[in-house]
């Protein structure tokens, strides 16, 4: 007979204990795509000053008094130029330095501009100033004392901040300070390293050339030198000649676009001139219009210029040659003309605070 077969009991069952909480798993997160930043950051630095403003009662006489009117107000190109861009919408940062006992001040009307100062004492250097007296017929003599902005640099800038999308803007100022000529090569190197780095973090840079006396001061070379890797020029006409050694507006357009992809000439009462390359050496070019207005002082009219002209640009697509269309380069152009038709009809150098009145009062038709 065969041995029954024996069939063991079965263990005692496994009881598998539920998970204390549901595991969820996150889709993947689409890919990250650059797009214009409604509210772009935008990174200055430079010279920040304290502007005192006089306008004389009547001719300056030598050797005795002439009454005057003299009002105190916060300067410098690039800290103008940042609280122009924060008084338009963007996340602006700006990198100086002041004495030691105007930090706060500074920071705070900064602040009040919608800007994020990062600015560095100096202990034994005063915050720079600017003597401005005004003439009758509003042209401008300027004293500066440079203080403190004497060791401002590339390197004041938090290379945190670097970041796609963002945007850098420099002037003259910030390109070499008043540096002496066997350290002016050191300088041009800084400057092209930062704009070399911003490039890298896949930002655009503007740079305002600051003045037609710099450029001769420093060499037109030295100021190409230092900007280059620019996605915007913005000289004004003189600076622009000085820049190319070329006297037609559109000729010294031309003459730039082969340093920036974008360049735009301010021309006083003959408005602006804008350009974009193009393949095939035809570059767009857009006038636009000045806003004749009564200026009360001009003093900053190029930098808020600027600040409209890029914020414009940063806010309406990508800032670069190939998506700048007619329509775009001439909106910018227009809300430039309006930000520097603002300044000119205000004392000082910055933007309207929240709740001031921005009057462009308009004295006839501008052509060009």
């Amino acid at each position: 007979m065969p041995v029954p077969r024996v069939i063991a009991p079965l263990a005692s069952p496994r009881v598998i204990a539920p998970l204390a909480s549901p595991r969820v798993i996150a889709p993947l997160a689409s890919p990250r795509v650059i797009a214009p930043l409604a509210a772009p950051r935008v990174i200055a630095f430079g010279d920040v000053f304290d502007d005192v403003i006089v306008t004389p009662a009547g001719e300056i006489r030598p050797d005795t008094d002439t009454a005057a009117t003299i009002e105190r107000r916060s300067g410098g190109s690039a800290a103008n130029a940042a609280a122009w861009f924060g008084h338009l919408g963007a996340e602006s940062h700006f990198f100086g330095r002041v004495g030691a006992i105007d930090v706060d001040r500074h920071a705070a009307e900064l602040a009040d501009s919608g800007v994020a100062a990062h600015l560095r004492p100096d202990p034994e250097r005063p915050t720079g100033t600017i003597v401005v007296v005004l003439q009758p017929d509003r042209t401008r003599t300027m004293l500066t004392e440079r203080g403190a902005n004497v060791l401002t640099g590339p390197a004041d800038v938090d290379r945190a901040l670097l970041a796609p999308g963002a945007h850098l803007h420099l002037t003259g100022y910030s390109l070499f300070n008043d540096v002496p000529g066997t350290e002016r090569l050191s300088a041009v190197r800084a400057c092209a390293a930062l704009i070399a780095e911003a490039t890298t973090a896949g930002m655009t840079i503007s740079v305002n050339p600051g003045s037609a006396g710099f450029i001769a001061d420093h060499g037109a070379d030295t100021v190409l030198d230092a900007s280059r890797g620019a996605t915007v020029l913005l000289p004004n006409l003189d600076e622009g000649r000085a820049l190319t050694a070329v006297v037609d507006p559109a000729e010294v357009a031309t003459a730039l676009l082969v340093h920036a992809p974008v360049v735009v000439l301010t021309m006083g009462r003959d408005g602006v001139l804008a350009a974009v390359r193009r393949a095939g050496g035809h570059p767009l070019v857009v006038r636009v219009p000045a806003l004749l207005v009564d200026p009360v002082d001009t003093t900053g009219a190029g930098d808020a210029f600027s600040a409209g002209f890029v914020h414009a640009l940063l806010t309406s697509g990508r800032l670069d040659a190939e998506t700048i269309d007619e329509a775009r380069l001439e909106a910018a152009g227009r809300e430039g003309v309006r930000c520097a038709a603002i300044a000119i009809q205000r004392l000082g150098a910055r933007p309207p605070l929240a709740g001031q009145p921005e009057p462009v009062t308009q004295t006839e038709p501008a052509t060009v």
